[in-house]
């Protein structure tokens, strides 16, 4: 059975190890540790103490990517920081933003010298048996995102297909069909995609899948015709700034659902595969 997972920053407790313990507790077996939340160590340990899997971790991200001087010496210093970590917890996979991921925040435009960083990057990665996986975000990041991909070829940079990203910003490109040799990580939710030019970030509702319009059938598919066999990770939020109806929920009875709404995208990504496989 292709296991599931679920990312820490989901609001369903106080602090992280409420949430680590909420999760747990719902079934999960795995969680990708956003390293933002909380103290990044704190949260590894915490999470190998409950027994629970981290496939990927989530970096923290920034604009910094782009420009010189202490902005982006900060950044990449906090960056290296919990790529050692991930590379001592065992933890394979580190997800990276190209920007800060917000539409109402422009990044420098793409240059030689972010190019450069992701590659300082890549090497410290390379050291410490970590892979980077590059997110695809919002649309006016998406130039960063494209720029590092087709300018990097190398087996440790792969990249992390953002379902709910790519449906509301970006649903006419084929990322998958683009990218699909190099998928190492999913982050799988939901939204309205009702974006356009001019909203800010809040549509990107991160909801359960199925709960928005994005077509779980249509994305399932497609990601079984990609060599992708990893963890189906749901990376949603209970507080959605009242724009979905989650308060009326307790946030185990959020993450059970949670649990089996990624089962039922398990489930499905099994039987599409299988059904690719009977096919060859």
């Amino acid at each position: 059975m292709v296991e599931i997972g679920i990312n820490s920053n989901n609001n369903c407790g106080q602090d992280v190890k409420e949430i680590l313990t909420n999760i747990k507790d719902a079934g999960f077996e795995n969680v990708m540790l956003a390293l933002k939340i909380g103290k990044a160590e704190d949260s590894l340990r915490l999470a190998t103490e409950l027994g629970l899997k981290v496939p990927f971790v989530h970096l923290s991200y920034s604009d910094n990517l782009w420009c010189k001087g202490k902005e982006n010496e900060w950044y990449m210093a906090t960056l290296k920081e919990q790529i050692e970590l991930a590379g001592k917890y065992n933890v394979p996979i580190a997800v990276l933003h190209a920007t800060g991921g917000r539409a109402e925040r422009l990044a420098l435009p793409p240059n030689q010298h972010g190019l450069n960083c992701v590659l300082e990057l890549l090497k410290l990665a390379k050291k410490h048996k970590v892979k980077l996986a590059l997110e695809n975000l919002d649309k006016s990041s998406f130039k960063h995102f494209t720029f590092i991909m087709d300018n990097i070829s190398d087996k440790n940079l792969g990249f992390c297909y953002d379902a709910g990203h790519h449906q509301l910003y970006n649903p006419h490109v084929d990322l998958l069909k683009k990218y699909s040799n190099r998928i190492l990580a999913v982050h799988l939710h939901s939204n309205f995609m009702d974006w356009q030019y001019g909203y800010d970030w809040s549509r990107d509702m991160h909801l359960l899948p199925f709960d928005g319009k994005v077509d779980y059938n249509k994305i399932i598919g497609k990601l079984a015709k990609t060599p992708y066999n990893n963890v189906i990770m749901l990376e949603v939020k209970k507080d959605t700034y009242g724009q979905y109806d989650y308060d009326k929920l307790s946030n185990m009875e959020y993450l059970k659902r949670a649990y089996q709404q990624g089962q039922k995208l398990a489930a499905m990504f099994e039987h599409e595969k299988m059904a690719n496989f009977k096919k060859i």
